[in-house]
């Protein structure tokens, strides 16, 4: 038997920026939507509907308990709850691509005080669709940085929900703990028991989502640079790579801004399998992570974060959710004779203050010259 009221978004253990689907035996003319017990929005539908999708309008950021309640001539249908569920801002649901590489930010981006050893930055501004970059064409070992594409690649082939699958335990803490153990468990699941066809096949979606330097199996791909990018995937500083799992910062920004796209029913990943469910879900992991990482530190706003840590490399990778827009954040350092959390720290933050000051600021350009026709 159907059941008379159903909440496909918000629904538990996802991060959510004020987006409501539901479904309903009869027809529905208003939403109430109630954020740990207290009335949030009233939402008029213009039309009645069995089906609709209202929002983004925004949450406030934090986990919440989110009630929805259908209504007909001002009686109650049905109301769904979800508990865990990370409030967004309404800006997270704006993902614009990147089509303009201001130069300033550019050059504040070359000029930037870099940490001993190599270093890479990349960012983007999805409301804006401008970013910078430095060295980000160049490869770096992963470490766990790894898992954010192995997340996508699980998520994409699932055909259920992720929570309470049976892979859900290990899924949380391999992104949450960043167990390796349990990155084994999700790239046997991928690879249909074997770790090695599951690294492959999160090398093969990997590239397909234009994150093509990325490798999980380990060695080098020649033959593979990019050109005419938004923003700019140069080699600046290429550090001494030994073997296995590389990234470059361009792949690792992409990679997250992928499952920003998803989340919103959009982009690559979108279309190979991630479903706006599985993205939120992935969002809600990445926000929940046991290591602040880079860019949390400097920030109060929700960030979703990957770190990788050896003992040569600090990285992180992250999406931002301020009010005025999701910035896309990724800083790679490495350091033969170290790294240091606390230099990557200084880096990153430098990064953050590029991406949220220097993307917007006006260029001046020179006015073009009138040409006439001859004739």
């Amino acid at each position: 038997m159907a059941v008379a009221f159903t909440v496909d978004a918000p629904r538990s253990f996802e991060a959510n920026p004020g987006l409501i689907a539901f479904q309903a035996k009869q027809t529905i003319d208003a939403i109430s939507v109630r954020v740990n017990g207290k009335e949030y929005r009233l939402v008029t539908l213009p039309k009645p509907t069995r089906r609709g999708t209202v929002g983004p309008f925004g949450l406030p950021p934090r986990e919440l308990t989110v009630t929805v309640v259908g209504f007909h001539n001002g009686s109650p249908v049905g109301k769904a709850t979800a508990s865990h569920v990370l409030g967004l801002p309404r800006a997270a649901g704006t993902t614009n691509r990147t089509t303009m590489t201001p130069p300033a930010a550019q050059a504040r981006m070359r000029r930037l005080s870099k940490p001993p050893g190599s270093s890479a930055a990349w960012t983007v501004d999805l409301s804006s669709g401008r970013g910078a970059s430095w060295n980000a064409g160049a490869k770096f070992s992963a470490a766990s940085t790894a898992k954010l594409p192995i997340l996508i690649t699980y998520l994409a082939q699932l055909k259920r929900d992720p929570v309470g699958a049976p892979g859900w335990g290990a899924l949380q803490s391999m992104i949450r703990a960043s167990s390796n153990d349990a990155a084994n468990e999700v790239l046997k699941a991928i690879g249909g028991g074997s770790v090695e066809t599951g690294g492959a096949r999160v090398t093969a979606l990997a590239h397909r989502l234009g994150a093509v330097h990325t490798d999980e199996a380990g060695g080098y791909l020649p033959n593979q640079d990019r050109k005419g990018l938004n923003p700019p995937v140069r080699v600046n500083d290429q550090p001494q790579i030994k073997c296995c799992k590389i990234v470059t910062a361009h792949d690792l920004g992409l990679l997250m801004q992928e499952i920003v796209e998803a989340a919103n029913g959009r982009g690559r990943a979108h279309a190979a399998g991630l479903t706006g469910r599985d993205a939120r879900v992935a969002l809600w992991l990445l926000s929940n992570t046991d290591y602040p990482g880079l860019f949390e530190p400097w920030t109060k706003c929700v960030v979703a974060h990957k770190i990788g840590y050896i003992d040569v490399v600090w990285h992180d990778v992250a999406a931002i959710f301020e009010p005025s827009g999701t910035l896309i954040t990724v800083a790679l350092t490495e350091n033969a004779g170290g790294a240091s959390e606390s230099a990557a720290s200084r880096f990153a933050h430098g990064v953050l203050q590029i991406a949220e000051t220097g993307l917007a600021e006006p260029e001046r350009t020179a006015p073009r010259r009138s040409v006439r026709s001859a004739g």
